[in-house]
């Protein structure tokens, strides 16, 4: 199934869309041949009207043979954006709410959380302590959102931006074996990951049954674009085939950022297609 991310909803309306934004976005989407999307909460003024409207946008959706893939807590980057962020209590209540809304998407089962990039004041460093205390404080708080996501029946995934605490697939690894945590899933941005300079052909292998969704785009590994499959250098039969071959049975998600709402259409049909020849062309089956 190909879906799309949210940047197909803030391509076409900017990063002010409303969730009637979303729905006028179904139409287009369902005519281009698409079946999955991912709601998003952009800013956190927008989770009352979201809570509102989520069951409506579900219902059209589903009219139009459109299914949730997961659910982006995309204004959450704050939750871990700096020491001030992380040592806080920001995303508990936050993340609680988002829950209670994706429930109302049928099959909707992931919510994720993107990590941020990790800033610091100027001239503030860390010494060896420091790190351990941030480093302990980070584990704690991602279990402790990932609970109350799965106190909805949902499971968490982690969205991790270039330059966050965790670093890349590499820190996620850590988390894991230092926790035992068994539970936490990671959405396969491929823009994020190449941007991060990871052996990107490797990952389906290494977080084989770890990958609960995906951003499919394309850059050239130095800048964090997110281009259409095709227009970078991402080896995406690599990557579709390693996907197929270690068990990934989700959505091919796009995520494309266009410059202009007239640019959408024919960026998401370029990468749609790049996807497809590769898929097609795959000796590994696709369910």
């Amino acid at each position: 199934m190909f879906g799309v991310s949210p940047a197909y909803f803030f391509s076409s309306y900017t990063t002010t869309f409303t969730v009637e934004d979303y729905a006028r976005g179904f139409e287009l989407l369902a005519a281009e041949g698409f079946k999955g999307y991912q709601p998003e909460i952009f800013t956190s003024d927008r989770i009352e009207e979201w809570d509102k409207g989520a069951g409506a946008l579900a219902a059209r959706g589903t009219d139009l043979g459109l299914s949730a893939t997961q659910f982006v807590a995309h204004f959450l980057l704050a939750a871990t954006k700096d020491e001030s962020a992380l040592f806080s209590d920001l995303g508990y209540r936050e993340i609680a709410a988002v829950a209670k809304i994706a429930t109302r998407f049928p099959g909707c089962a992931t919510v994720t959380l993107p990590i941020a990039p990790f800033t610091f004041p100027a001239g503030h460093s860390f010494d060896a302590d420091a790190w351990l205390r941030a480093w302990d404080r980070l584990k704690e708080k991602l279990l402790r959102l990932a609970s109350i996501v799965e106190a909805e029946g949902l499971r968490m995934s982690l969205e991790i931006v270039p330059g966050s605490l965790l670093g890349g697939t590499e820190g996620f690894m850590h988390f894991i074996a230092e926790t035992g945590n068994t539970t936490i899933g990671y959405n396969f941005d491929t823009g994020h990951a190449w941007a991060c300079k990871e052996s990107i052909a490797t990952l389906p292998a290494k977080l084989a049954g770890r990958i609960y969704g995906t951003h499919l785009k394309d850059n050239f590994g130095y800048e964090n674009l997110a281009l259409p499959p095709g227009d970078g250098s991402i080896p995406w039969k690599s990557v579709i085939d390693g996907l197929l071959r270690t068990g990934y049975r989700g959505s091919f998600d796009l995520e494309i950022a266009c410059a202009t709402p007239d640019e959408v259409q024919t960026a998401y049909a370029r990468g749609r297609a790049t996807l497809e020849k590769v898929l097609n062309a795959s000796s590994y089956k696709h369910f």
